[in-house]
């Protein structure tokens, strides 16, 4: 009966343990540049830019993550801003082998996000102060 129960047990903390949701925690202290094709900045387009995400240091005074976009060509800033009280996510879908990079405030407003659908090797990239929605 004790193997029984055991047996039992094991297997109830096992099926706990996969069905746990497994949340996405924020990345602090990284440093993110990546290619971007296409890109979306407060309604206007830009083609061929590359977009550099530094989140703050978990101990830093400074809280938020800073987006800076320039050219690729010519090297010239197009976009610079820190997002306050913002944090960096970082996705991974090994399925799919799809990246996506999101910047917002928790799950209540996203303000950047940078993917690549899974049938195209471009990123792709939006960036709206308010939300993006």
């Amino acid at each position: 009966m004790k193997r029984i129960a055991s047996i039992l047990f094991i297997s109830f903390c096992t099926i706990m343990i996969f069905a746990q949701d497994k949340g996405i925690s924020p990345v602090f202290g990284i440093e993110i540049d990546r290619e971007v094709a296409f890109a979306v900045i407060e309604e206007k387009t830009y083609e061929n830019v590359t977009v550099e995400l530094k989140s703050a240091d978990i101990a830093s005074l400074v809280s938020g993550v800073k987006v800076i976009v320039r050219d690729t060509k010519s090297g010239k800033r197009i976009y610079k801003k820190r997002f306050s009280k913002s944090y960096l996510y970082v996705y991974w879908n090994e399925y799919s082998n799809t990246e996506f990079i999101q910047v917002g405030k928790g799950d209540a407003l996203i303000q950047v996000i940078v993917s690549k659908p899974s049938q195209n090797d471009e990123l792709l990239m939006r960036i709206r102060e308010k939300g993006i929605y």
